[in-house]
């Protein structure tokens, strides 16, 4: 690539299976066999292509913008402006909306607000394939209450959310970003980095493994692309700070939109390809920027999930030179490569040649092994003693040629402009302990998972059974040391089996969260008790779940026959209860008449099923047709009608 490079992003949009999943399992459409697709309702959007788009991606490029990969459409979608309802038969309300623009390479999503109620359930999918669907109502949220997902490589998704019928008025849900993408990164052989980009896969990388699991390729606002690192901080607690260059123009509004796709590299040296976008990270908040030194500080909504591997860089703000340096990268938004420079930096300003002491950039002279390329923007320069000195800037390296690049001085960015909002110092040493360095964080060192995952959640009525009555959470020690570990509860209704302990390295440990009898002291409503897990030696996993309790007071949901018309006997009459409750049923024609009175049974919690063997109370077979079902009890009568077909 020949010319100025001001902005490092990507010149080429990916291919991306599906990121990382909470995998949601079957779809409730799918599970219950709601109404086919077809009559759910649907969301048009005009495709783009590359072609469409060329023009105006050329006069971009010239104004300095941001490569993208995708263009969004503002809306403002919502369960009770768009989609489709509909009942369910245990009680719970399906909302899904169609999202669809034919042809495009690939859509992704943001949903501005996110406020659901208890036992939600918030998938999105492509239309051809639900078990490719991610979970959003357990994502992580923080502050601003946005979710935004990586890209799915389809022109049609399928937005599904499934509520309690009596919760639907508490739901606050807004798509309000559809990105369509006309370009792939990663995949168009003909539009790759430049073939002299070293894959970190190779054995160039092996001294630097440490560094490359630092590294991510950024996604912003569905539509842009960037590099960027995670930064340890002086208290070496894990905490999760990202950085990137300022003009990668992640600001306050645009920071939620933030997603990170990890370990995205060949996994052949020398193929340049064959990379996985599955593992991602997504939203985050701004804590400081720079334009002078062109940085931008971030803290990610949640720590990446410890299965990635991802470590925190160290660094140095010593305004010494460096007498050689790495940098660690997505050149043209493709698959991590390295790159080295054997010769002595200079403290320059910003595309300048000129040594000054006062100078804000450290400039690279050339690179020896590898480049950088457009996408690389915000990549993270490593000194000789493997930490942090800058972060890529702009400059005009190419493969084919030895010229420069400029890196923001990672000793300017410590100081900043002055204040919390312009510098590194107060957030990379909270302590303010006067750090000059910090060595690669490894979270997983000491470090433990709890699982599973999200809420716990039991349900029961006052004064009645509850189930379940115990969740047990098993922490796992995914370290390559011996971890402590403690777990506490505030919640006066929660009892734990253990308050912590030593685990191995490999090993894991059962801790019980029981519901005692203070339960019996709650009101009617939804109850939230917190199991705090926290990491005593100061590695990784130190996180927290809820148990949430429900109460309610007893309900039966009558659901009938299934299926409807049933043809032989006996037919399952079958009802949901809430609680334990004495239930009467009896089988009623159109005309009213009782032609059944099937008796008092003993209904349990959860589903009930009383079997009608299709005779009349004289033993006679009724003959075909349609019939009442009653069912009296909790002091109310429910109907529901069958066919009877013989």
């Amino acid at each position: 690539m020949s010319g100025l490079n001001f902005y490092r992003f990507p010149n080429f949009w990916a291919a991306f299976p599906i990121f990382m999943l909470v995998m949601a399992g079957v779809s409730t459409a799918a599970e219950y066999q709601a109404r086919p697709l077809a009559e759910v309702a649907r969301q048009g959007f005009v495709s783009v292509t590359a072609d469409q788009m060329a023009a105006d991606d050329a006069r971009r490029e010239a104004d300095g913008l941001p490569y993208r990969f995708a263009v969004p459409v503002d809306v403002a979608l919502t369960p009770d402006n768009a989609g489709t309802w509909e009942s369910l038969p245990d009680g719970r309300a399906l909302w899904r909306l169609r999202v669809a623009s034919p042809g495009v390479l690939s859509l992704n999503l943001g949903f501005a607000r996110t406020e659901l109620p208890t036992g939600a359930r918030l998938l999105v999918y492509p239309a051809t394939d639900p078990a490719a669907a991610r979970r959003l109502d357990s994502e992580a949220r923080e502050g601003h209450g946005q979710i935004w997902t990586p890209v799915f490589l389809t022109d049609e998704l399928v937005v599904e959310l499934t509520v309690p019928q009596t919760a639907r008025p508490e739901i606050d849900l807004e798509l309000s970003s559809v990105g369509r993408g006309y370009r792939f990164f990663g995949e168009d052989t003909s539009d790759k980095a430049g073939t002299c980009n070293i894959d970190v896969i190779c054995p160039d990388g092996d001294d630097w493994r440490g560094e490359i699991d630092t590294v991510g390729l950024v996604q912003r606002d569905g539509s842009i692309l960037c590099t960027g690192f995670m930064v340890n901080n002086a208290a070496n607690d894990g905490r999760p700070l990202f950085m990137t260059a300022f003009h990668c123009h992640v600001d306050e509004g645009s920071a939620p939109s933030l997603v990170v796709y990890w370990n995205f590299q060949s996994p052949v040296c020398g193929d340049q390809s064959g990379g996985e976008l599955t593992q991602t990270s997504s939203g985050s908040t701004l804590l400081a920027a720079y334009v002078t030194s062109d940085f931008s500080l971030l803290e990610l909504d949640e720590p990446p999930a410890a299965v990635f591997g991802v470590k925190y860089a160290g660094w140095n703000r010593s305004s010494t030179n460096p007498t050689g340096a790495v940098c660690i990268h997505h050149p043209r938004s493709d698959e991590k490569s390295i790159s080295f420079e054997n010769d002595p930096l200079s403290t320059t300003f910003y595309l300048s040649a000129t040594p000054s002491a006062e100078g804000d950039h450290l400039r690279v002279f050339d690179w020896d092994v590898g480049t950088t390329e457009g996408g690389s923007s915000g990549s993270p320069l490593f000194d000789t003693e493997h930490r942090v000195v800058g972060q890529l800037h702009g400059g005009y390296a190419a493969c084919g040629n030895d010229l420069a690049d400029w890196y923001g001085r990672f000793s300017v960015s410590w100081e900043g402009g002055g204040t919390l909002a312009t510098r590194l110092r107060d957030h990379l040493d909270p302590g303010n302990t006067g750090a000059m360095i910090t060595n690669l964080f490894d979270p997983l060192g000491a470090s433990f998972a709890v699982s599973p995952s999200g809420d716990l959640e039991s349900i029961g009525v006052v004064g009645g059974a509850l189930a379940p009555l115990d969740h047990t959470l098993t922490v796992s020690n995914v370290g390559s040391l011996p971890v402590n570990f403690t777990a506490a509860t505030t919640a006066a209704w929660l009892n734990l089996n253990s308050g912590g302990g030593l685990i191995g390295v490999g090993g894991q440990t059962d801790v019980m969260a029981s519901l005692n009898a203070e339960v019996g002291n709650l009101p009617l409503g939804i109850h939230r008790g917190t199991i705090d897990f926290v990491n005593t030696d100061g590695g990784g996993g130190t996180t927290s779940r809820d148990v949430v309790l429900t109460l309610t007071e007893n309900s039966l949901t009558l659901v009938g026959a299934v299926p409807n018309p049933f043809s032989h006997a006996p037919v399952p009459l079958r009802y949901v209860l809430m609680g334990e409750a004495v239930v009467r049923a009896r089988v009623s024609n159109l005309r009213g008449f009782v032609v059944r009175d099937l008796g008092s049974f003993d209904g349990v919690a959860g589903e009930n099923n009383i079997p009608w063997d299709g005779l009349d109370d004289h033993g006679q077979l009724v003959p075909s047709g349609v019939y009442v079902v009653t069912i009296d009890a909790l002091g109310r009568s429910f109907q529901v009608k069958l066919a009877y077909t013989h």
